[in-house]
C-alpha cells in the first residue's frame, strides 16, 4: 500500500506539488500554527476565521517569492505590506472556501498518502530515493518546519483532489465539439504583399526646420538622467573576523563527527498484509508469522514479498521501500526499523496500512572528512559564526546613530568606520552599491535629498550592510540639440519612410479591391508577394502578425477582403483574404479527432471549475476586518 500510494500520486498532482516546493506556495491552512486567538481575525469565511498570524505569514512568504523571482532588481515599493495585504488575504479566502467545499465533499488526505507523496518528491531524493537529510535541508532553506510543511501540503493535496473531481465531471456536447473543431482546424486561402519602409529612407529628406520643430515639441524626450553623488558607510562580516585557535577547530570537528553519527539512514523492505473484509487481523498476523518462520529457515525475503505482500508497488521490487532517517514511514514502522540489526527481520508490526514484516537492508551514514581536509572549511565557518553576532550588534548601533545624525561623520567616528565617497551615478547605472535597487531608490528619494537626511541602513546581503547620505544632486536637463540631432533625424526619416510605405500600401489595397490580381500588382511594383493555400492558424512558416491578421479578417462574401497591416518593424503588409474553410469532424483521422476532443474537454473543465468556484464565492458569507 505504501508504495502503491506513492505510485498513484503522479501526473498533474505530482507536478503541481513539485512546482509549489520550488516557488513558495504555502499561503493557506496555517491558523493552528499561530497563537493570538483573542485577536480580531483578518477575515471570517462562512464562520471560519483567518487570523492575522496567517495573513502575516502569507505576506512574508509572498515577499520571499518576489525576492526569489526578482532579486536585487525588485522595486522596494512592491514589498510594502499595505500593497501585499489585499492579494494575500484574497488568496487565503479562496483557499478557505475550497477547503470547506472539500470537507463537505468528504475529501481527506491520509497520513500514509501524505508521507508517500513527500517520499516521491524529487527535491527530497538522492540517488533516486528519499533522503531525510535532503528533506530537512530543503525545508530549512524554504523556512518551513516539517509539521508546517506537511500541513500545507495536505491542504494543497486536498484542493487538488477537489479540483480533479469537479473538472473530471465535465463533458462536451456534439455541437460544441463541432464548433471547436471548426475553429481549431479552420483553413484560409490568402495572399499578402510586403511593402518595406527601409527603401524609402534613402529618398526622404529632413530639413533643419523639421528638426528644430520636433526638438521643441518633444523636449521631454531629450532629457539627461538625474545623477547623485553620495557618501556612504559599509559594514561587512569580514570586518569582524578574528583568528581561530587549533583547540576551537578540533572541538568543532568532534561536534561534526557526533552529528554525523546521528544522521543514520536505514534502508527498509517490508511485506504487508492488509486488514479488510476478506482478511481479519488474526488471519493477517497468522500468515505473517508463517512467512517469518520461513524466513528464519533461510527463505528469501524478496521472494516472499513478491509472492505475498499486499503492497503491489514495492512487492515487485522485493518489498524495498528505500531509505529513511526516522520519519518517512508511520511511527510504529520507524520504531521497529530502528530496533533491527543489519539484515534482521522484525516481529509483526501494525500500522494504519495493515500488518508488516520489516527487514533492515542496510545502514548508511555520512562520510566524515579528515581533520586536515576539513580544517579550512571549519576555520572559515567558525570565523563567520563568531563575526555574525558582532556584525549584527554593530549594525544596530549604526542604525541608532544615523537616525538623527546630520551626516555620516559622527556615526562613522563612533564606530571606527571610514566614510567613503561615490562617483556621480545615474539611475541607469548598476555599478557599485547601485547594484542594489533599494539603495539606488534611496539615493534618488526627494525627501532624503531635500531634508539632508541619512538613509536607513540597508541589508544588501546577510553579510553586507550600508547607509548613504546624498551630497549632491543633478536634476534632469534638456540636452542640447546638437547632442540629439542624429537621433531626431533618424526618427523623422523613419516616420517619413513609414508614411511612404503606408501610402503605397493603401494604393495597392485599392487596386486589389478593384479586382486586380495580387501577383500582377506585386510584379508591377517589384514587391514580394506570397500566396497561402489552406493556411492554418499554427502555420509557423508565415509571420505570426500576418497569420493572425488573416484569421481575424471577416469572411469574404462576393469578393476577397483586403486589409493593411503595420508590422512591428514599420513595414506594411497588404493582406487579401480569398476563402475560409472551417474544419469538420469528417476530415479528421482518429488521432486528430481524439486530440480535438481532449482539448475541448480540458477547456470545458477549466470553465466548469471556474464556474464552480464563482458559485462558492457568491454564496459565501465573507467578512473582512
Amino acid at each position: 500500500m505504501l508504495q502503491n500510494i506513492r505510485n498513484n500520486i503522479q501526473g498533474t498532482a505530482a507536478k503541481f506539488i513539485i512546482a509549489l516546493i520550488i516557488v513558495p506556495f504555502a499561503l493557506f491552512g496555517i491558523d493552528s500554527l499561530f497563537g493570538g486567538s483573542g485577536q480580531v481575525p483578518a477575515a471570517v469565511v462562512n464562520g471560519e476565521k483567518i487570523s492575522e498570524g496567517e495573513l502575516q505569514q502569507a505576506i512574508s512568504l509572498q515577499k520571499r517569492r518576489l525576492l526569489g523571482m526578482m532579486g536585487d532588481q525588485i522595486d522596494p515599493a512592491m514589498l510594502d505590506d499595505a500593497i501585499l495585504r489585499k492579494p494575500a488575504l484574497n488568496t487565503l479566502i479562496k483557499q478557505q472556501l475550497l477547503l470547506q467545499a472539500a470537507a463537505e465533499a468528504g475529501i481527506e488526505i491520509s497520513t500514509a498518502q501524505l508521507h508517500a507523496t513527500i517520499a516521491e518528491m524529487p527535491q527530497f531524493q538522492e540517488d533516486g530515493r528519499f533522503s531525510q537529510a535532503r528533506y530537512e535541508q530543503v525545508l530549512r532553506l524554504q523556512g518551513y518546519s516539517s509539521a508546517f510543511f506537511k500541513q500545507l501540503l495536505r491542504s494543497d493535496l486536498t484542493i487538488q483532489q477537489l479540483s480533479s473531481a469537479v473538472a473530471g465531471s465535465a463533458f462536451v456536447a456534439g455541437p460544441e465539439l463541432s464548433r471547436a473543431i471548426g475553429l481549431l482546424h479552420e483553413m484560409r486561402d490568402y495572399h499578402f504583399i510586403t511593402i518595406a519602409q527601409a527603401p524609402y529612407r534613402d529618398s526622404v529628406k529632413v530639413s533643419d526646420q523639421e528638426i528644430e520643430a520636433y526638438y521643441q515639441e518633444n523636449t521631454n524626450q531629450f532629457q539627461s538622467e538625474a545623477a547623485v553623488r553620495y557618501s556612504y558607510v559599509e559594514l561587512s562580516e569580514e570586518d569582524f573576523f578574528e583568528p581561530v585557535s587549533e583547540d576551537q577547530v578540533i572541538a568543532e570537528y568532534q561536534r561534526l563527527i557526533e552529528a554525523s553519527n546521528a544522521q543514520v539512514e536505514r534502508e527498509a523492505a517490508h511485506i504487508l498484509i492488509e486488514i479488510n473484509d476478506d482478511t481479519s487481523r488474526e488471519q493477517a498476523s497468522s500468515q505473517l508469522e508463517e512467512i517469518r518462520q520461513t524466513l528464519l529457515k533461510g527463505g528469501d525475503f524478496a521472494e516472499q514479498a513478491r509472492k505475498y505482500s499486499g503492497d503491489a508497488g514495492s512487492a515487485a521490487d522485493g518489498g524495498v521501500l528505500g531509505f529513511s532517517s526516522g520519519d518517512s514511514f508511520p511511527a510504529e514502522f520507524e520504531e521497529a526499523l530502528a530496533a533491527l540489526k543489519d539484515g534482521e527481520v522484525s516481529q509483526v508490526v501494525e500500522t494504519e496500512a495493515g500488518l508488516h514484516l520489516i527487514k533492515l537492508l542496510s545502514v548508511r551514514q555520512p562520510d566524515v572528512p579528515t581533520l586536515d581536509s576539513a580544517r579550512l572549511e571549519i576555520t572559515e565557518r567558525l570565523r563567520r559564526q563568531a563575526a555574525m553576532p558582532r556584525l549584527i550588534g554593530a549594525v544596530e548601533d549604526l542604525r541608532d546613530l544615523v537616525f538623527n545624525a546630520e551626516n555620516l561623520s559622527m556615526p562613522a567616528k563612533e564606530l571606527g568606520l571610514a566614510v567613503k565617497q561615490s562617483e556621480w551615478q545615474t539611475q541607469s547605472d548598476d555599478s557599485g552599491l547601485f547594484a542594489y535597487a533599494s539603495l539606488k531608490s534611496a539615493a534618488f528619494n526627494p525627501e532624503l535629498r531635500t531634508k539632508g537626511l541619512n538613509s536607513e541602513v540597508f541589508e544588501l546581503t546577510p553579510e553586507h550592510f550600508a547607509v548613504i547620505h546624498v551630497e549632491e544632486y543633478k536634476a534632469p536637463e534638456t540636452l542640447p540639440l546638437a547632442d540629439v540631432r542624429a537621433k531626431i533625424i533618424s526618427k523623422l526619416e523613419q516616420r517619413k519612410a513609414e508614411l511612404a510605405a503606408e501610402t503605397k500600401a493603401k494604393a495597392i489595397q485599392a487596386e486589389l479591391v478593384a479586382g486586380k490580381r495580387a501577383e500582377d500588382v506585386a510584379k508591377a511594383e517589384k514587391l514580394t508577394w506570397s500566396a497561402i493555400a489552406a493556411g492554418k492558424r499554427g502555420d509557423i512558416s508565415v509571420e505570426a502578425q500576418i497569420r493572425n491578421k488573416a484569421f481575424a479578417m471577416a469572411r469574404p462574401e462576393t469578393q476577397p477582403s483586403v486589409s493593411v497591416l503595420r508590422l512591428q518593424n514599420g513595414d506594411r503588409v497588404v493582406v487579401q483574404l480569398l476563402d475560409v474553410n472551417y474544419g469538420s469532424q469528417a476530415a479528421l483521422d482518429v488521432a486528430q479527432l481524439k486530440e480535438a476532443e481532449n482539448n475541448t474537454v480540458r477547456s470545458r473543465s477549466s470553465q466548469d471549475f471556474s464556474a464552480y468556484f464563482n458559485g462558492l464565492w457568491k454564496s459565501a458569507k465573507i467578512k473582512i476586518n
